[in-house]
C-alpha cells in the first residue's frame, strides 16, 4: 500500500481544496495518471499517481487538504484494499473551514476554495450570492463569474455605447485570475518597500575563467545564506502580535519557471552545504519543473526566497513579498557598464544588479542597504567568492 499524498504546489498557502476526482473509488489507476483536482491560491492543479494501484478515497470532494498529507490510498490488488477497509470503520475523511457548509434558510453555504474567498471578500461578495450558484465548491473562477456579471450589470450600456463595434476582449485564465488574488491580497496587506544595488562581477568572471562548476545563482545563494546569523531578520516569518519567528536555517527559496509554472523549491541548510550540491538541486529542481513532478518537501521550510529575473537584458525587478516571508531577494542580468579609472580612463566592466523588496513593518531601508552591501562584497571580493565556493 502507497499513500496518495498531496505535494506543496506554491509557498502561499498550507493546503489547498480538492475540487474533483478523476477516477472512481475502488477503480485500478496508472502511474502518471490524473486522479483529482485541487486548486491552490493560485491555480487549478492535477493530482498524478505516481505507482500503478487500485484507489482507495480518503477525502471527499470539497474537503480542505494539506500539503504533505494523503488524499487518498494505492493498494496492489483489490484483494489488499478489500482486507484494509474490513479492518476500518471509516476512510472518508471531511473537512471545511469553520461555518463553511453549515445549512441556513437559503441552504448550506459552499466551500470556498482559499483563492474563491479572497476574491469574494476583496469584491463583498455575500454568501447568498455564492449560495445562488448552487455549487457545493465554489473555485476562484465562479466567484470571477459574479463579478464579472456585477460589472455588466451596473454598466453595461454605457459600456457598450463607448466599445468599438470591431473591439477584442479577452478573458483571464483560471490561473492568471489565482494570481490576481494573491496579488492583490499581497499588496494589500504588505507594505512593501524595495532597494538595489550594482554589483561589479570582474571577480566572478574571474573565477569562472577557471572553469569553476557553479553559476551566479549558486554563488549568490551562498552569499545570501551567509549573512543568516548577521540578519536574522530577513530569515523570518510574521508571528502574532508584531513577533518575528527566527529561522533555525538558512533555506533559501529559489523561484524556477521553466514555462510550466512558478515554483520555489527550497534549498536546504545552504550555508553549510557544499556550492556543488546545490548546483546539482537547481539543475534537478528544473528538471522536476518541466515534469512537474517535485518531492513533497521539496517547498517546506524556506527561509528566505531569491527572485530569478536574469533574462537577459533584465536591469530592475521588483517581485512581490511572499505571505509568510520578510522579504524576497532580485537577481538581474548581466550586463556591461562603462566605468572610470581613478585618472578618468573609460573601461567596461560586467555588472548585475541584486535588489530586496522588503515588508517595512519588520525591516528598514537602512537594514536593507546594510544587507545588499554585505552580499556585494561577497560578491566582488575574489577571496570571499573562494571562501563561499570552498
Amino acid at each position: 500500500m502507497r499513500e496518495l499524498l498531496l505535494p506543496k504546489f506554491n509557498n502561499n498557502d498550507e493546503g489547498c481544496v480538492l475540487v474533483g476526482w478523476a477516477v472512481d473509488d475502488g477503480a485500478e489507476v496508472y502511474a502518471d495518471e490524473v486522479v483529482a483536482e485541487v486548486e491552490t491560491a493560485k491555480a487549478l492543479e492535477e493530482l498524478v499517481a505516481d505507482v500503478d494501484g487500485v484507489l482507495h478515497r480518503l477525502v471527499e470532494v470539497g474537503a480542505q487538504c494539506e500539503f504533505g498529507r494523503p488524499v487518498g490510498l494505492l493498494f496492489d490488488s483489490h484483494q489488499e484494499r478489500d482486507d484494509y477497509l474490513a479492518n476500518q470503520a471509516s476512510a472518508v475523511v471531511t473537512t471545511a473551514p469553520e461555518g463553511e457548509g453549515e445549512d441556513h434558510d437559503g441552504g448550506p453555504d459552499p466551500i470556498l476554495s482559499d483563492a474563491a474567498r479572497t476574491l469574494a471578500q476583496d469584491h463583498g461578495i455575500r454568501t447568498e450570492q455564492l449560495r445562488s450558484l448552487g455549487k457545493r465548491v465554489v473555485k476562484a473562477s465562479d466567484v470571477q463569474r459574479l463579478i464579472d456579471q456585477g460589472v455588466m450589470d451596473q454598466g453595461a450600456e454605457s459600456a457598450a455605447a463607448g466599445a468599438a463595434a470591431d473591439a477584442a476582449v479577452v478573458s483571464l485564465s483560471t490561473r492568471q485570475r489565482a494570481v490576481a488574488a494573491v496579488v492583490s491580497e499581497a499588496h494589500r496587506t504588505i507594505p512593501a518597500a524595495f532597494a538595489a544595488i550594482a554589483v561589479d562581477l570582474t571577480a566572478f568572471r574571474a573565477t569562472r575563467g577557471g572553469g569553476a562548476p557553479y553559476g551566479l545563482v549558486e554563488i549568490l545563494v551562498k552569499a545570501i545564506a551567509a549573512r543568516h546569523a548577521d540578519f536574522p531578520l530577513f530569515f523570518a516569518t510574521p508571528g502574532a502580535d508584531h513577533t518575528l519567528v527566527l529561522a533555525p536555517d538558512a533555506n533559501v527559496g529559489v523561484t524556477v519557471d521553466v514555462g510550466t509554472g512558478l515554483f520555489i523549491p527550497v534549498l536546504k541548510d545552504a550555508a553549510r552545504r557544499p556550492i556543488d550540491d546545490l548546483a546539482d538541486d537547481l539543475m534537478d529542481f528544473r528538471v522536476s519543473a518541466l515534469r512537474q513532478n517535485f518531492r513533497g518537501d521539496a517547498f517546506t521550510d524556506e527561509a528566505i526566497t531569491l527572485s530569478l529575473h536574469n533574462d537577459p537584458d533584465i536591469i530592475l525587478a521588483a517581485p512581490i513579498v511572499h505571505p509568510g516571508r520578510t522579504c524576497v531577494v532580485t537577481l538581474c542580468a548581466e550586463r556591461s557598464e562603462v566605468a572610470l579609472t581613478e585618472d578618468g580612463t573609460p573601461f567596461t566592466r560586467p555588472v548585475t544588479t541584486v535588489a530586496v523588496t522588503y515588508d517595512h513593518r519588520y525591516l528598514n531601508g537602512r537594514d536593507a542597504v546594510r544587507f545588499l552591501t554585505a552580499v556585494k562584497q561577497d560578491l566582488e571580493s575574489a577571496d570571499a567568492i573562494a571562501r563561499l565556493a570552498g
